[in-house]
């Protein structure tokens, strides 16, 4: 009788497909970042890559123990979402160890590394780095400090009345305070003085004084919409921004003065973001430019209004006398819209469209988000309405998280 001996396996996974795994992982909460604001994926596109990112998670997690040997080295990368990547399959794990080496880098990380491992530490389990989050909050670096802050916050480790939080708000370096404004947006008002937003919303940077006018609408500040008007009717882009998502955006002086002094491009965004059926009219008129990407932008905005789709011919952008080879290869393409179709859909829809006071692919979402409408709608769509909820006093959804 022939006997054949057991197989022994040095190992039950496949290393190259534990480095696939994270390379995918990498990719997708690179996307997933870039996903978070997006003016055209929805709530559940947003979900089927939160489902991806977590299947190769699990992928990875097949070969936890081996994971330091494997893939440590991608804990010093400078790509942030590699770090993310092994740092939260190494933090999800469960191990004291592991989680004790994502730690101790995040200890002496700078930059894009410190903001992949903000990201990991805030998306797994803290049952192991929570000390060492609030011993980095209470320490000497703002970034690091920052970056804990919002790591805690994201599973509401921290409350907003966390001194710590009101100093990095007043961080002289506005990379700094921009992401602490993000975390207090995500934290109950409860227990903490007032913010300095008079001061946050004077300095000179504009991602700053956007993040500070999203962190004041979603805790209820009533304040908002008027010092948004005011900040456009001095000339604030970002301002404008705000008064388009939050305010009265009827085209009637001053917005649509505003609005006439912008470029058309930016324009037809304004307008797409109102959501105000008057919108729709200027849209109409917009799409006659003879400027390619003017006419394509308001073509865009038209859809993101009504849900509709009004693509035409599709047509290359006209490139600079003085371009290059590769930039003539590869100028980019916009579809052109078919502005008589956009008329006939008008002239159809008026009365409906004219019903309403904001809409967004399709729906009205002014005072109340459908079913139908939370399916439908974009991202930035979605987080402007829980600024209007919060500002009308009804704090209806969480707000972004940050990235």
């Amino acid at each position: 009788m022939v006997a054949i001996a057991p197989l022994h396996r040095n190992r039950h996974f496949m290393p190259e497909l534990i480095v696939t795994h994270a390379e995918e992982l990498a990719y997708l909460w690179g996307r997933r970042r870039a996903a978070v604001s997006s003016d055209s994926l929805t709530l559940r596109d947003l979900q089927h890559l939160h489902e991806r990112i977590d299947a190769h998670l699990q992928g990875m997690l097949v070969a936890v123990a081996e994971l330091p040997a494997l893939l440590g080295d991608w804990l010093a990368s400078a790509d942030r979402d590699e770090v993310f990547a092994i740092a939260c399959a190494l933090l999800r794990g469960g191990d004291a160890a592991h989680a004790a080496t994502v730690a101790a880098a995040f200890g002496s990380a700078s930059g894009a590394r410190l903001l992949g491992l903000r990201d990991a530490l805030g998306a797994a389990p803290q049952i192991h780095t929570e000390t060492a989050l609030h011993a980095a909050l209470n320490g000497d670096d703002d970034a690091r400090a920052a970056a804990a802050a919002a790591a805690l916050a994201g599973q509401r480790r921290i409350g907003a009345g966390e001194p710590a939080l009101l100093r990095l708000l007043q961080a002289e370096d506005p990379a700094v305070a921009e992401q602490a404004w993000r975390t207090l947006a995500l934290l109950d008002g409860a227990g903490m003085p007032q913010p300095p937003y008079r001061d946050a919303v004077r300095r000179p940077q504009p991602g700053l004084r956007r993040v500070v006018l999203a962190a004041a609408s979603w805790r209820g500040e009533a304040w908002v919409p008027q010092v948004a008007r005011q900040l456009a009717e001095g000339g604030d882009a970002v301002g404008l921004e705000h008064w388009a998502a939050v305010g009265d955006t009827a085209l009637q002086a001053p917005w649509a003065n505003l609005l006439a002094a912008t470029p058309a491009p930016s324009r037809c965004a304004l307008l797409a973001r109102s959501g105000h059926p008057d919108a729709i009219e200027a849209l109409l008129a917009l799409m006659a430019e003879p400027d390619p990407a003017a006419a394509a932008a308001a073509g865009t905005a038209f859809t993101r209004l009504t849900g509709l789709d009004v693509e035409g011919e599709r047509r290359t952008l006209p490139v600079n006398a003085d371009a290059d080879d590769f930039e003539r290869e590869f100028a980019p393409d916009v579809w052109l819209p078919d502005a008589a179709r956009a008329q006939q859909l008008w002239n159809r829809h008026h009365a409906q469209w004219r019903g309403g006071r904001r809409w967004c692919r399709g729906h009205e979402v002014s005072a109340t988000l459908s079913t139908a409408a939370q399916a439908s709608i974009d991202l930035a769509a979605r987080w402007d309405f829980g600024m209007r909820a919060a500002l009308a006093g009804a704090r209806l959804m969480a707000p972004p998280p940050v990235v």
